[in-house]
């Protein structure tokens, strides 16, 4: 009986030994010091996905967010960003290809910014997306991640809409241009109807969108009828009824002359609301 005793003591003190000897084990297979691991939510934060910004404008930088849930971390936060568009291209886009949050902070910032590709896309919308792509904790295995929001977008356009708010009334547009080419305009409605037109040998044109027309998209359109230069700087100025004139300019490259050219300059969308009329207008 005395020798039982003294052998469930032995194993009992085997056992004691195994297991102390284990302690440092993280794994069966990857024994080691055993901590203690954090999952970290990491993710943009920020309210500006979406934003509509125009392309060559010196203040379309946008500002995103990437912050962690969690109380600050005792290391730093390494973090991989990419691009992609929806035209396949990324050309004139600026971002960070890495950012980090600091080592005792939360968040960082990212600031995307866009300069002109050189392509002429009027009022297409191009969309950006900034992607979260990898997150490094300095090789601290303490730390694991879980994704939050990993994209934000940005649409990327030429021209951005003008939005005139007035009262019921005509609006009169006078055309002029430099030099001494004979050019003509019209208004016309979305089914090519002509509304207006101005024809006259000199420069100065003049054309009404008048009240009574209904709601819908008109365009003012160029037409060269003699063309004396391959470039032809020109003036459109839209007035509304409270009087307020909205001035449009640009250049006319290369034209034919004979008619032979309908050149859309703006398009306008008109929309009534009561004694409220909105005119959205695009330049091309």
């Amino acid at each position: 009986m005395k020798n039982i005793k003294y052998l469930a003591l032995l194993i009992f003190s085997i056992t004691l030994l195994v297991s102390c000897g284990q302690d440092d084990a993280d794994s069966v297979t990857n024994p080691g010091t055993l901590n203690p691991t954090s999952e970290i939510n990491l993710g943009f934060t920020d309210d500006n996905d979406g934003q509509l910004v125009l392309e060559s404008s010196d203040t379309n930088a946008t500002t995103f967010t990437i912050s962690i849930s969690t109380n600050p971390l005792p290391v730093a936060t390494v973090i991989t960003l990419g691009a992609s568009s929806s035209d396949g291209t990324t050309d004139g886009t600026s971002f960070p290809e890495t950012v980090t949050i600091p080592s005792g902070e939360t968040s960082v910032d990212v600031i995307v910014s866009f300069s002109d590709d050189g392509v002429a896309e009027g009022q297409a919308v191009e969309t950006v997306t900034i992607e979260i792509l990898d997150a490094d904790f300095g090789g601290n295995y303490d730390y694991y991640l879980t994704p939050g929001d990993l994209t934000r977008t940005i649409d990327v356009t030429d021209t951005l809409p003008l939005i005139i708010e007035t009262t019921v009334g005509d609006v009169d547009f006078s055309f002029f241009w430099a030099g001494n080419s004979d050019l003509d305009c019209r208004i016309r409605d979305a089914f090519l109807t002509t509304i207006d037109f101005g024809y006259s040998v000199s420069p100065g044109e003049f054309v009404t969108l008048p009240s009574a027309v209904p709601d819908g998209v008109y365009t003012f359109s160029i037409r060269p009828w003699d063309v004396f230069s391959p470039a032809i700087d020109y003036l459109i100025e839209m007035q509304v009824p409270t009087n307020e004139i909205y001035p449009f300019t640009s250049t006319l490259l290369n034209a034919t002359g004979g008619w032979s050219q309908e050149i859309t300059s703006l398009e306008i969308t008109k929309s009534t609301d009561g004694a409220v009329v909105t005119y959205t207008v695009v330049q091309f």
